[in-house]
């Protein structure tokens, strides 16, 4: 449709953009609206107002639901605006001429907010409407059946009915709406397209670029009433998690489409049957190219779902992982023949240690067909690779071709009554159970994937699931008709050249020249005394209320701990982890007279996960977590949940279980500038950590920056405080400064400045009330913390501070009037790298602060006072002190803080208080190698104890010497284990090595596992730099073989202290 056919609307929305200085609506509408655009203001508007300009708007909900809107007009509500009740205007749009709901002007979406009511946005009997561009809530205090948005009407026959049409919902974010997921749970969440009625037909049906989160108990549900009359149904792009029960699903319908949706962590609030992606009554419908993971244990749980009364259903192009019951059900009900599922296809997907069974089947589905699948099970997998259940009738015609099972695991194959399984052309590598099915041309040689095991977060983590040239499953598939024309990578597939065998279809990756890979996690205990075997708490320094370490009632070794107090535990605070990545924590635990065993895990960048025991027999628990965009640290918890009888837990274990750094990146942060909060929406260049957007606010005291202070803080190993404002740092020296108006008064709350590294590492200037009113200046690095407070002689509300960094120094500043400026504590110093900057506040709930500026200065600064060469701080119960007012310019001028005495200051204790640490000095450097038989010149493994799967002392392919260390298998290793190292303190690591899939490197050592990988024809050397924890001393060097193909030498290592340049 042109555009010059509606030249008055064009000439109107050009004026409109001159007199309101922006754009009229924030999104482009797919077609070209005809009619008349109304503004609504929530601020400014007026329900008087004529509502067509946005100098004319109208203000309220009731207004827009009073009017009758025709085909082309447009709703157009203001940027930051908040409207509360429900949204449901009248009127509909005709085929070309939708209703378009939308944005105009900058800033965050509107948000309408449901607070309870049936539904936040409702249409009833309607058609032709498009909705963008909000922000959409349904919160309430208690659950009840409530929408986010409600698509609700009647056609009133089922014969011939009237089919409403053409409903576009895109880039919202819907999120906390309070629903129910015992009463209804299909019809309440986020969207819900269904007549109350059950009668209302629906066609052409649009979700997509939409966040939908914390919602229950569904995300998305679209309904059509019979397939005869509903088609157009498409899920894409969205992002959905935090989900009570079910993520995204259409029902009765033909040729819906599922796709590029990332779904997680669903199923979280109920125990019933669920599945984040599905089809249900449907006819050739489409679930490709989605990820999911993360599906919380219950009734099905699998990532992919063809349900009964569908036919012709494929599932392709799909990356599945970590899900608690597979990766794809097919399933009906058996007991009823109408109820028939047929003809599904299952091909090009990607399985990663899902649980459960990866291919589910229940009821009596016919004519399945399953090929090209990649799956992928670790070595702690008990997960079947197939499993068939009985509901009313078994499955039957089931067929699948070349397939790549590579199972570490210890799961098998049950097909119970299920009829004409067939098998052929499949790779079975790994473990191979007794129940592993014949096949004809049956595979069992390595299949040389390049880094099996290595995904992540994200589909783009996947390249290990490529195959080597040199693969036996290259060309070795069958031919398959009708195959879709691609593979899960998008290497076409030819219709008449065997294919090979798996989801990748490409001519494989050369061994002796692989691009960079993704290296799957090594399978490794991150707990120190995990069992207990030292007869005490070594390795668990928080204990208490009658824990004790007890030689007896193990379950396996001679120790375990037992908890007899009321409300006993014992804490594990596991450093080192990588953000964005996926781990299992596992235990058995039991409990005796009645005593309940809680085992869990908390201060990870997540919400706390526990599992309960109250058998009185040792019992298995297993909880998967997923660390923060932020997080490197959590901690491990055994607790007694009352008074009762005594518990017992027994040989922990936690797991990486994805691939590290998985996921996403953390959020970009660019130089910030200064910002005086005068706008009405927050700057872009702001980012913040564990936003809680009801606790802060530009709006509640115009002019300011508020955010109301909660519990949670980040010391210690913590990661618990909430609404953290950053911008990024810019190079050199700076000094940041606020005015913060707020004195806090209840325990431990405080605000200030931070400069922020991560929730381990970072200096923060902060207003408190701990040992009374105080400013505090701490100093966090790698979770050991450091700090000092002086009284607060401020009388006024309000308080001016200062952070300053030059070099590689910083000091912390506070005053009562912006002018004359007191240094807290003394200059410190630290190596920070990838710095942010901003606002804090945090610990307690008893500070409501408005920050009239935040603002950063880099011209004009001189150095602190040199930091004091006397040992940091300790507890002692002497009397906080009133520090003498130092002389420092406001930031029109030089800031030059002089010199003062250093207040003898007394730290305050914290909740979880810990003594403040003293540094240990730097050892003096020396240039010995620390490793023992660098060269391997003795020719045989001494001191290198830990050796495995073929690994050996070769002499031949020596880099100097006579010997070397050789890996020929996958999965082959050699580890030293040295000890004496100083904490604090910088090593590097050098060896020289050639060859494929190799790597060598260090953990265990205070931090990240770092390594060097090993893909070169010569020998070449390789450099890794570490340094070691606050209390750590030791540190594992090892040598590695990921993959099958090739072999790696190894030759004259060094590991040495880091001499200063």
């Amino acid at each position: 449709m042109k555009l010059k056919q509606f030249g008055w609307l064009r000439v109107l929305l050009a004026f409109l953009v001159v007199v309101a200085g922006g754009v009229p609506w924030a999104g482009a509408p797919q077609v070209q609206a005809a009619g008349t655009a109304y503004y609504v203001d929530a601020a400014g508007g007026n329900d008087a107002n004529a509502g067509t300009s946005a100098g004319a708007a109208w203000k309220t909900l009731a207004k827009v639901n009073a009017t009758v809107f025709q085909p082309g007009d447009a709703i157009l509500f203001k940027a930051d605006g908040v409207w509360t009740g429900t949204l449901s205007p009248q009127g509909s749009g005709v085929e070309g001429q939708p209703i378009i709901i939308d944005m105009y002007g900058s800033g965050r979406k509107p948000l309408i907010a449901g607070a309870g009511a049936a539904a936040a946005v409702y249409f009833y009997n309607q058609e032709q409407w498009e909705v963008r561009n909000l922000e959409i809530t349904n919160d309430a205090s208690a659950k009840g059946v409530r929408r986010g948005i409600h698509v609700d009407g009647s056609s009133g026959t089922w014969t011939n009915p009237k089919v409403y049409r053409h409903f576009v919902f895109e880039n919202l974010e819907i999120h906390h709406v309070k629903g129910d997921v015992s009463t209804d749970y299909a019809h309440n969440g986020g969207i819900i397209v269904w007549g109350t009625s059950w009668d209302y037909h629906v066609a052409d049906v649009t979700v997509k670029n939409s966040k939908i989160y914390t919602v229950d108990s569904v995300g998305i549900y679209i309904y059509g009433a019979q397939k005869a009359y509903s088609s157009g149904f498409r899920v894409a792009d969205n992002v959905i998690y935090d989900i009570g029960a079910d993520g995204a699903f259409i029902l009765d319908t033909t040729g819906g489409v599922i796709e590029n949706n990332v779904v997680y962590d669903t199923h979280l609030r109920s125990g019933s049957y669920h599945v984040p992606l599905w089809v249900f009554s449907s006819k050739n419908s489409v679930i490709q190219f989605n990820e999911v993971y993360n599906t919380a244990p219950g009734g099905d749980a699998m990532a992919y779902d063809a349900d009964y009364k569908s036919d012709g259903t494929i599932i392709q192009y799909n990356y599945s992982h970590n899900n608690a019951g597979g990766a794809f059900l097919v399933v009906n009900d058996g007991t009823v023949a109408s109820n028939a599922n047929t003809n599904t296809t299952i091909r090009y997907n990607i399985s990663q240690n899902d649980g459960g069974a990866v291919f589910n089947f229940s009821g009596t589905p016919d004519t399945t067909t399953i090929y090209n699948n990649t799956v992928y099970l670790p070595k702690s997998s008990n997960a079947k690779v197939v499993d068939v259940l009985n509901w009313g009738g078994y499955a039957k015609n089931t067929y699948f071709y070349n397939n790549l099972i590579y199972n570490l695991g210890s799961g098998g194959y049950s097909f119970a009554g299920s009829t004409n399984n067939v098998f052929d052309y499949n790779l079975f590598f790994g473990n191979h159970p007794a129940s592993e099915p014949a096949d004809a041309h049956k595979i069992t040689a390595d299949p040389q994937l390049a880094s099996p095991g290595s995904g992540g977060i994200g589909k783009n983590t996947l390249a290990g699931y490529q195959l080597l040239n040199t693969s036996p499953a290259i060309g070795a598939g069958r031919i398959i008709a009708g195959n879709g024309g691609r593979d899960f990578f998008g290497n076409p597939v030819a219709a008449g050249t065997a294919p090979n065998i798996g989801a990748y279809q490409g001519p494989g990756l050369d061994p002796n020249n692989l691009p960079p890979l993704p290296q799957p996690p090594a399978e490794e205990n991150l707990l120190k005394n995990p069992g207990f075997e030292t007869g005490d708490f070594t390795n668990w320094p928080t204990h208490y209320n009658g824990a004790t370490v007890e030689a007896s009632n193990a379950y396996e070794g001679s120790y375990a701990a037992k908890l007899t107090g009321a409300y006993a535990g014992a804490e594990q605070t596991v450093s080192g982890l990588y953000p964005n990545t996926i781990y299992k924590l596992y235990a058995y635990g039991k409990s005796t007279g009645g005593g309940d065993a809680v085992v869990g895990v908390k201060n990870y960048g997540g919400t706390a996960k526990d599992a309960h025991v109250a058998s009185s027999a040792y019992t298995k628990k297993e909880i998967t977590f997923t660390t923060g965009s932020d997080a490197t640290s959590a901690i491990i918890y055994l607790y007694k949940a009352g008074g009762s009888g005594e518990v017992w837990f027994d040989s922990l274990e936690l797991i990486q279980f994805s691939a590290a750094p998985g996921g996403p990146s953390g959020p970009v942060y660019t130089v910030g500038t200064s910002d005086e909060f005068n706008d009405a929406a927050l700057h872009s260049q702001w980012r913040w950590v564990r936003e809680n957007s009801a606790n802060w606010s530009l709006s509640a005291n115009p002019g300011n920056m508020r955010i109301v202070s909660e519990a949670g803080d980040i010391v210690d190993g913590g990661a618990t405080a909430r609404n953290i404002l950053l911008t990024g740092a810019p190079e050199g020296n700076w000094l940041i400064e606020t005015k913060m108006s707020g004195k806090p008064s209840a325990r431990w709350a405080q605000g200030g400045l931070i400069a922020y590294v991560d929730d381990n590492t970072y200096f923060r200037m902060t207003r408190l009330y701990g040992s009374g009113n105080q400013f505090q200046f701490t100093k966090q690095v790698n979770a050991v913390r450091e700090h000092v407070e002086v009284a607060d002689t401020v009388e006024s509300a309000v308080s001016y501070m200062r952070i300053l960094k030059y070099g590689n120094t910083y000091s912390g500043y506070y005053s009562a009037d912006g002018q004359a400026y007191t240094q807290v504590w003394t200059t410190q110093t630290a190596e920070l790298d990838n710095l942010k900057i901003g606002l804090i506040v945090c610990a307690g709930t008893g500070l409501t602060a408005d920050f009239d500026y935040f603002r950063i200065v880099t011209d004009g600064l001189t150095p602190p006072p040199s930091p004091t060469p006397t040992p940091s701080p300790t507890i002692t119960p002497t009397p906080t002190p009133t520090a003498t007012p130092t002389a420092m310019p406001t930031p029109t001028a030089t800031p030059t803080p002089t010199p003062t005495a250093t207040p003898t200051a007394t730290p305050t204790p914290t909740p979880t208080a810990t003594p403040t640490v003293t540094p240990t000095p730097t050892p003096t450097p020396t240039a010995a190698n620390l490793l023992a038989n660098p060269g391997f010149e003795t020719g045989d493994f001494t001191g290198w104890p830990t050796h495995f799967t073929q690994a050996a002392i070769v002499d031949a392919n020596a880099h100097t010497g006579t010997y070397a260390a050789r890996l020929t298998t996958a999965y082959g290793g050699i580890e030293q284990y040295i000890s004496g190292l100083e904490p604090n303190t910088t090593y590097t690591l050098k060896a020289w090595a050639k060859g494929t899939n190799g790597e060598f490197g260090v953990r265990n050592y205070g931090s990240y596992q770092r390594q060097v990988y090993v893909n070169a024809t010569e020998y070449t050397q390789g450099e890794v730099t570490f340094t070691t924890g606050s209390t750590n001393t030791t540190v594992t060097v090892f040598m590695y073989k990921r993959g099958a193909a090739g072999e790696v030498y190894f030759d004259d290592f060094e590991l040495m202290i880091k001499t200063p340049q």
